[in-house]
């Protein structure tokens, strides 16, 4: 019983963890979770550079989350967002967010801050990921929207 409870502590001291994804950056608005989620479909349905991704599954369905890709240049950056919140509070909270949730470049780099694939990238390329994400995205959000989003960490 001792020596199973010792390898117990040792297993969870392994860095096993829950399997979130985490968040990399937030973008809040003070606008319902509805608003936003047409101000986030009028800049895809708008913009050059940035694609959905039309294949359905848990990480994008449209309603939580969405994957999208952002072509520019040379740049081909693979993003998947959540919207925040519990779908009980989205028509009633008077503030809604996004956050991003995987991050990649085009070779694939990246990931989430759960699975460390994003925590291991070098500063610059995790500026550039996110970088890229708030001017050819956000950006464009806050203009459907109307204000400046505020960011989250």
């Amino acid at each position: 019983m001792r020596y199973s409870l010792v390898f117990i502590i040792i297993l969870l001291g392994c860095g096993i963890d829950g399997g979130t994804h985490g968040s990399i950056k937030g973008y809040r608005y003070h606008v319902s979770k509805h608003r936003l989620q047409e101000a986030v479909n009028a800049v895809i349905n708008t913009s050059q550079n940035v694609v959905r991704d039309t294949s359905k599954d848990y990480y994008n369905d449209g309603e939580n989350y969405l994957t999208i890709t952002i072509k520019k240049q040379d740049v081909e950056n693979i993003y998947t967002f959540r919207y925040y919140g519990k779908k009980e509070d989205w028509d009633t909270s008077h503030s809604s967010e996004v956050f991003i949730a995987y991050a990649h470049d085009k070779e694939g780099n990246g990931g989430s801050t759960g699975d460390g694939g994003f925590t291991r990238l070098s500063e610059k390329s995790k500026q550039k990921l996110i970088g890229i994400f708030e001017t050819e995205f956000i950006d464009k959000v806050d203009g459907h929207v109307g204000q400046t989003h505020v960011t989250t960490d």
